[in-house]
């Protein structure tokens, strides 16, 4: 997961790297009353979890308060990538002598981390010949390693040890976080100010995020995830049609790949946990039908084991009375309760399937249609 501009620098400040006072705002008023507690000029920076904005148009500096209605609405609520800007991030213009490029990465092709700097900044690095590179492990970068990249960025030696210290401060951010990458571009140099982080981008390792709730104000607030938090089922929303629901993470997932070999794709990943009751699976139905707007049709994988399938039938059938249930779906119970529960859910009318390839086969069908 990507962090906004904003997020990334609250990030960064928390590990002392060095970020301007910048103030978020989503109004014109908002913005003039910050250009004013901060002091012109100032500059205005999109908030939309992506590169290249400054070619696009979506930062812009502002000298005087008069120019500020102007730079703010040709700003404010485009689209671009089928995102909206809704947020600006306002920040005081900083004057600077060099401007360089510093991160941390996962390095998956070598399954370790790397280091990158370049003293050429503000421009895509991939395309910069003038580059340092060091790779490390989970000790983190070596004290040889900071030195050879702060010296790599041509910096007076006056700056040396300040530049050393936000490297490392920059590292325990990433390694702190567990990010897949931080990164500053540009950083700036001014020797009368020091060093500032212009911009930030940070990527952050989804799996890891159990183990930081510190991070959890840099999430997206969502509310039928928070929703399923408080039952205890794990809730992922997708952009596909087909809602997936089991019992057990790894019987969800492979699901997920059955309905996806099926031609069709997935509108969320659904884990009921286990001993689920039948008002658990009451709140889960209940939660796709108001949180997912794009879902077509439900599947429903359940073993029963600790969860009998009894439970999870009569589970359906109270969403079924209370008018939630309106999307086609197709239900396969097998494991604890079974017969019960089939012979349940027929003498209300609802079929279900005991094998798992009866039942994809029936979902393909409908997907035809």
């Amino acid at each position: 997961m990507r962090l906004l501009e904003y997020q990334a620098k609250s990030l960064f400040k928390s590990y002392s790297v060095p970020v301007p006072e910048g103030v978020v705002v989503d109004s014109l008023q908002a913005a003039v009353e910050a250009g004013r507690s901060l002091g012109y000029p100032v500059v205005l920076k999109a908030q939309l979890p992506l590169g290249g904005r400054g070619k696009a148009g979506l930062i812009k500096s502002v000298r005087e308060e008069s120019e500020m209605g102007s730079a703010f609405s040709s700003i404010f609520g485009r689209t671009v990538q089928g995102l909206s800007v809704d947020k600006i991030l306002v920040e005081p213009f900083f004057n600077h002598e060099s401007e360089m490029y510093v991160s941390y990465t996962e390095n998956r092709s070598e399954r370790c981390f790397s280091i990158v700097v370049s003293p050429a900044g503000g421009i895509d690095v991939e395309q910069v010949k003038e580059k340092f590179m060091a790779n490390f492990g989970l000790d983190g970068p070596t004290d040889e390693i900071i030195s050879q990249a702060t010296k790599y960025l041509g910096l007076p030696s006056s700056a040396l040890s300040k530049c050393s210290s936000l490297l490392k401060a920059l590292y325990s951010a990433f390694n702190g976080s567990e990010a897949e990458l931080v990164e500053i571009n540009p950083l700036v140099y001014s020797s009368k100010n020091g060093f500032m982080a212009l911009d930030a981008k940070v990527i952050l390792d989804d799996n890891a995020l159990f183990r930081h709730p510190e991070l959890k104000p840099y999430l997206p607030h969502d509310i039928s995830v928070e929703e399923a938090e408080k039952f205890g089922f794990n809730f992922v929303p997708l952009d596909g049609e087909v809602a997936v629901v089991g019992n057990g993470a790894g019987l969800v997932l492979s699901t997920l790949d059955m309905v996806a070999s099926r031609g069709l794709s997935a509108a969320c990943f659904l884990d009921l946990g286990g001993g689920a009751s039948p008002d658990r699976v009451r709140a889960a139905l209940q939660l796709l039908s108001s949180a997912l707007p794009n879902m077509k049709a439900l599947f429903v994988n359940v073993f029963g084991g600790i969860t009998n399938s009894v439970s999870v039938a009569e589970g359906f059938l109270d969403v079924k009375r209370s008018g939630y249930l309106t999307k086609p779906f197709f239900l396969r119970l097998s494991g604890a309760g079974e017969l019960e529960a089939r012979d349940l859910l027929k003498k209300n009318g609802i079929n279900s399937f005991i094998e798992i390839e009866h039942a994809l086969d029936a979902l393909e069908e409908w997907g035809r249609k």
